[in-house]
């Protein structure tokens, strides 16, 4: 909880507390306790008004004052001295309840980046005039995505509060909200949450130009969804681009103020999921009888689903596009001449992995790839062609043995240097920003143990230590030797 929040439960609480005693009920600060309570509750819903997580209180607050006004004129409400003391006992109760939610769905800013740059954050719409969007029905749609980018900045801006983590107008959190059907409003606060990125700021002069990273999303998820990784590479001298690919993004939210949400229905409407299919190739799966069956079953798995092969088929269009949008950004404008286009790299987690490794056999601009535990759906992966680029796959704890079948096939597919992290006590859920706001999530599975302050710390080390060395051109033992830091993570190399 915040300063202001542990302030308010601790005003009630001590006025609760004076109630009990003779002496202190006729106290005069004592009346001053409540209604400072209820003023600083109301002032920090009006400035955080998705914190709706504090509304018990106020509910709470409100009921006792009524309560205690009318015991003051009354002198006595409540005669039997039994019901009294179990008045008093249910109030304390209900006092408690009104924490759970403020302290399991806290609003904590995200961690200050180490690196030695301040952190400027800008958004994009690109439209590619000559794609046809698929996945809506009017015929004369073209494709735009939306791309943020997260780059090293000239200074902190003075006077200037760094970026909400989604948009104050609460857009963002509705459409999450709905989309986990949690109603409207249950993941709102996180547009209170502060990052450490400001708005439009120039480009730090430190460099002549910055090696660039795309990003590319998970199913269904943000373009924001790793902002703690973004903060940590601009903050290192890196400027990412993260893509929110149209319609497969749970909501865009576009510089001129469109908003455009999912549209799964549609899509999935599109294609053949062969799901019959991929039913009964997992049970081969489990009756196969060596390794190189197993691995060709795998195989057919990656390939029969229509629907993630065209999926990806359009995810990576999204990613060459963008690339090439990119380059024109160097010709003016924020970017002018600070974009260092021979030192791209690709990152993605889940269904934004698998895009990375598909685009990394797609277009041989992109100098090195990391796939964050994302299966490799689609056909460039399982055509002819391998990646000519150095590769890292970061793995969960794996929860079967397909989880690491597909871990080691895209280990393997690299003609050049590839690395695999096994991280234990995680899950395929731990690889973004949720699980520092709802640590309490782990216990009911949403993600394994292993805490988000712990895992960014490798995810910092290992993935900059990557692109440190494959767009920087860092020595491969700086990067390696990191691997005694952290014995949770089983680290494989395989140097060509």
């Amino acid at each position: 909880m915040r300063f202001t929040e542990i302030c308010i439960f601790l005003l009630v609480f001590i006025w609760m507390i004076a109630h009990l005693f003779e002496t202190m009920r006729a106290k005069r600060w004592k009346v001053a306790l409540p209604v400072l309570a209820l003023a600083l509750s109301l002032t920090n819903l009006f400035f955080n008004r998705h914190r709706w997580q504090m509304v018990p209180i106020i509910v709470f607050l409100t009921g006792m004052i009524i309560l205690d006004l009318i015991h003051r004129k009354h002198t006595t409400i409540i005669r039997n001295n039994v019901i009294r003391k179990i008045s008093i006992i249910f109030s304390f109760l209900l006092f408690f309840l009104t924490l759970i939610f403020p302290l399991l769905l806290p609003v904590p800013d995200l961690p200050e980046p180490g690196g030695p740059y301040a952190v400027g954050r800008t958004s994009f719409r690109m439209t590619d005039p000559d794609r046809e969007e698929i996945f809506t029905a009017n015929p004369d749609d073209v494709r735009s995505v939306l791309v943020t980018a997260w780059y090293p900045a000239a200074e902190q801006p003075r006077r200037e509060k760094p970026a909400t983590y989604w948009d104050q107008d609460g857009f963002t959190g509705k459409a999450y909200s709905l989309s986990a059907e949690m109603g409207t409003f249950w993941y709102s606060h996180l547009s209170d949450v502060r990052t450490n990125s400001f708005t439009d700021a120039p480009v730090s002069t430190m460099e002549e130009a910055y090696p660039v990273v795309i990003y590319s999303h998970s199913f269904v998820g943000l373009n924001t969804e790793n902002t703690m990784l973004f903060e940590e590479l601009a903050s290192q001298g890196y400027i990412v681009f993260s893509i929110g690919h149209t319609y497969e993004t749970i909501v865009s939210i576009y510089p001129d103020g469109e908003i455009v949400g999912e549209d799964y229905t549609y899509i999935f409407n599109l294609f053949n999921s062969n799901s019959e299919q991929e039913i009964q190739l997992y049970e081969d799966f489990e009756t196969a009888g060596d390794m190189s069956e197993k691995r060709g079953i795998i195989r057919q798995i990656l390939t029969v689903d229509d629907s993630a092969t065209n999926m990806l088929l359009v995810r990576t269009e999204d990613v060459v596009f963008v690339l090439d949008e990119i380059e024109k950004l160097n010709n003016g404008g924020l970017f002018e001449s600070r974009l260092d286009m021979d030192r791209v790299g690709i990152m993605g987690w889940s269904f934004g992995g698998a895009t990375a490794v598909d685009a990394c056999i797609a277009d041989e601009r992109f100098k090195a790839g990391i796939n964050i535990d994302g299966w490799p759906y689609g056909e460039h992966f399982n055509s002819e062609k391998t990646l000519s680029q150095p590769v890292m796959v970061i793995n969960a704890e794996s929860a079967d043995e397909t989880d690491h079948i597909v871990g080691e096939m895209v280990f393997d597919r690299s003609e050049n240097d590839s690395y695999r992290l096994t991280i234990e006590n995680t899950s395929h859920t731990n690889f973004w920003d949720f699980p520092l706001f709802f640590d309490v999530y782990k216990y009911l599975d949403y993600w394994g143990p292993m805490g988000a302050a712990r895992l960014a710390e490798i995810n910092n080390t290992y993935v900059i230590g990557f692109f440190d060395t494959y767009l920087k051109g860092s020595e491969v033992s700086e990067f390696t030797e990191n691997a005694d830091l952290f014995p949770e993570v089983e680290f494989k190399v395989q140097l060509r």
